[in-house]
C-alpha cells in the first residue's frame, strides 16, 4: 500500500525544482477539497432490534467491530460464533525475539485515521510508527547486474518507454501529471463519498470503468501508474492489473490514498498523512477490545447448518459427534461468502447467483530467520515474479526490526542496516499464488530463492500460513454492480452480509462497509 509514496520520495523531492514542487504541492492539496458525492444513494436497510439476540459468524475485524459498534448503540445480546480458537483473523501476528512480527495485517495508511487508528487508540493499542521507503529487486538474483534498485530507478526505468527521455525532470513531471489527472478523474466520476465503497455509478460511468484495472489505465492515458499500481494492488496481494476489475483498482486507490502519499514523497508527510506500522502489531487491537468490552465469543465453533425462519435463524452446531441447535433473531456473516453458501439450507436463487463468482487467490505469510543475506532496505519487492506471476514465488519482505530501529528513515540508518549481513535478520516473507500449494512446496520455493539468489545461510522457516485472499468478482460481474446488489439484498430474512467478500481485503474495506450498515439500518426500533 506504501508503493505510490515510495516510489515518488526519492524522485520528486530532489529532482522537481522549487517552484515546480510548492505548485504541485498546492494542486495536490487543492484536490483534498470535499466534492459532493456522485451516484446513487444506497438504500434504508432491515437491521437487527436493540432487544434482538445478534449472532454474528467470525472473530476477524470485520466480526469484532462490528460486535463492538452495536455495543456502542445499545445493543447487549450478542454473541460471535469464530471456528478457531483466537481472535484477529488476518491481523494475526507472532511475538518474537521481543517484537511483535506480521503474518497478515502489517500497513496503515492515511484512510486508517478515519476508521481504524482512533479504534486502537481507544483501546491502547495505537503506536503507529512511520516507516522508511522500500526498494526493488529486478531478477531474483543480487548477483545480476541492475538487479538490485531503489524505487527511484525501478520506477523511472518504467516510465522513460512513455516520454521517450532519460531526463528525470521529464519523465517525473509526466508521473505527476498523471497522478493528479488520475485523482481527479476519479473525483469526478464518484465525488467524495463517505466511506471506501463509492455510491452506485450511473451507466455512463460503469461503462467507463470496465475491464480491467489495466484497460481502463490505458483508455484513460495514464499508463505512468502502472508500476506504482502494481506494487500498490499486485505486492499487497490484490490481483493483477490485467486480471483485476478497475473498479477494485479504484475503490483501494482512491483519492485520499494517492493524494497522501504524493505529499509524502514531496516530504509534506506530516500526521496523519504518511504510511505506517503499528508498533504492536493489529491483533492486538481485537483482543483489546474483546477483553475490554467483555465480548461473548463461542470459539472453535463448527456450524454444521444454517436455516432462515420466519423471525429467526436457526442454527446447528457440531458438539462433539451430535449437533446442538441455536437461535438467534438477527445474524450477521463476516467470513467468505463461499462458506456462507455451503452452510445454508436454504440458498435463494438471487445469494447463489451473486456469490458463486467470488474467487480469492492465496497469501502466505512466513516467519523467517537468515544470517548473510544481500539485502535492500526493510521492506523489499521481488518484480520478477510479480511480473510473471509466478506460482508461489516469493513477492516481497518486509522487516519489523528494521522498520522500528530509531533512524532506519535516514540513508545511514539504511546503509547500516543493509551491512549488518551477518547478524540474525528476522523478517515476514510473502509468496502468492492462485491456488492453494502444500506447506512443503512454498518452504521449499522460499528457501531456494534466498540461498540461491541470495546468498543466506542459517535459514530458518518458524511460521507458515496461507490466507485465501481478496475474494473478489471477475471484471465482467463488477460490471453488472455486485456490490450494489448485494447491499440490496442487505437485511432480507434477518442477515447482513458483511467482511471481505462484499467490499475489500483491507481492515479500512470491512470496517467502513461494517460503518456503512449501520447507517443505513432502518432505525424504527431503536
Amino acid at each position: 500500500m506504501l508503493m505510490f509514496a515510495i516510489f515518488l520520495l526519492h524522485l520528486l523531492h530532489t529532482a522537481l525544482c522549487q517552484g515546480s514542487t510548492e505548485q504541485a504541492i498546492k494542486t495536490l492539496m487543492s484536490l483534498l477539497q470535499p466534492k459532493e458525492a456522485r451516484g446513487d444513494p444506497f438504500p434504508t436497510i432491515p437491521g437487527p432490534a436493540q432487544y434482538e439476540q445478534v449472532c454474528i459468524v467470525g472473530a476477524g475485524p470485520a466480526g469484532i467491530h462490528m460486535a463492538q459498534s452495536l455495543k456502542k448503540i445499545g445493543f447487549t445480546n450478542i454473541t460471535i460464533y469464530e471456528k478457531t480458537n483466537r481472535v484477529g483473523g488476518k491481523s494475526y501476528d507472532i511475538k518474537y525475539r521481543g517484537i511483535e512480527h506480521p503474518q497478515g495485517t502489517i500497513f496503515a495508511e492515511a484512510n486508517y485515521f478515519d476508521n481504524l487508528i482512533p479504534l486502537a487508540l481507544e483501546y491502547g493499542a495505537g503506536d503507529y510508527v512511520k516507516i522508511p521507503s522500500y526498494n526493488v529487486w529486478r531478477t531474483n538474483s543480487a548477483q545480476d547486474e541492475n538487479s538490485k534498485l531503489m524505487l527511484s530507478q525501478f520506477i523511472l526505468g518504467r516510465v522513460a518507454p512513455l516520454t521517450n527521455s532519460t531526463n528525470p525532470k521529464a519523465n517525473l513531471g509526466f508521473l505527476l501529471k498523471t497522478a493528479i489527472h488520475y485523482v481527479k478523474l476519479h473525483k469526478q466520476m464518484f465525488g467524495d463519498y463517505e466511506g471506501d465503497l463509492m455510491l452506485r455509478p450511473d451507466e455512463d460511468v460503469m461503462f467507463r470503468i470496465r475491464g480491467t484495472f489495466l484497460e481502463y489505465l490505458k483508455r484513460e492515458n495514464m499508463l505512468a501508474l502502472v508500476p506504482v499500481f502494481k506494487l500498490s494492488n499486485e505486492l499487497q496481494g490484490y490481483g493483477h492489473l490485467d486480471e483485476v476489475s478497475a473498479l477494485y483498482g479504484l475503490i483501494w486507490n482512491n483519492p485520499k490514498f494517492v493524494i497522501t502519499l504524493a505529499l509524502r514523497a514531496l516530504k509534506q508527510d506530516n500526521d496523519p498523512l504518511s504510511v505506517y506500522v503499528l508498533r504492536d502489531g493489529f491483533e492486538k487491537i481485537w483482543k483489546n477490545i474483546v477483553q475490554k468490552e467483555n465480548l461473548d465469543i463461542r470459539f472453535n465453533t463448527d456450524i454444521y447448518s444454517i436455516t432462515r425462519l420466519q423471525n429467526r435463524v436457526a442454527l446447528k452446531i457440531w458438539k462433539g459427534s451430535y449437533l446442538k441447535p441455536e437461535h438467534c433473531d438477527f445474524m450477521i456473516w463476516t467470513p467468505p461468502m463461499s462458506d456462507l453458501l455451503r452452510t445454508l439450507t436454504d440458498t435463494r436463487h438471487e445469494e447463489y447467483n451473486l456469490f458463486k463468482g467470488l474467487k480469492p487467490e492465496f497469501l502466505t505469510a512466513n516467519l523467517v530467520d537468515m544470517r548473510n543475506s544481500v539485502r535492500n532496505g526493510p521492506y523489499s519487492a521481488f518484480m520478477y515474479n510479480l511480473d510473471r506471476k509466478v506460482e508461489g514465488g516469493v513477492t516481497g519482505e518486509a522487516s519489523m526490526m528494521g522498520f522500528l530501529t530509531p533512524d532506519i528513515g535516514t540513508p545511514e540508518g539504511i546503509a547500516e542496516y543493509n551491512g549488518n549481513q551477518s547478524q540474525l535478520l528476522t523478517i515476514s516473507v510473502l509468496q502468492l499464488g492462485k491456488e492453494c500449494q502444500d506447506e512443503k512446496t512454498l518452504n521449499q520455493i522460499l528457501q531456494d530463492h534466498y540461498t540461491k539468489g541470495f546468498n543466506a545461510t542459517d535459514l530458518e522457516i518458524l511460521n507458515t500460513i496461507t490466507w485465501p485472499y481478496f475474494p473478489r468478482w471477475s471484471p465482467e460481474e463488477t460490471g453488472q454492480a455486485r456490490h450494489w446488489q448485494v447491499f440490496n439484498m442487505q437485511g432480507k430474512q434477518k442477515v447482513w452480509y458483511a467482511g471481505s467478500s462484499v467490499s475489500f481485503e483491507s481492515i479500512r474495506g470491512v470496517m467502513e462497509y461494517n460503518n456503512l450498515l449501520l447507517r443505513k439500518m432502518n432505525k424504527i426500533n431503536h
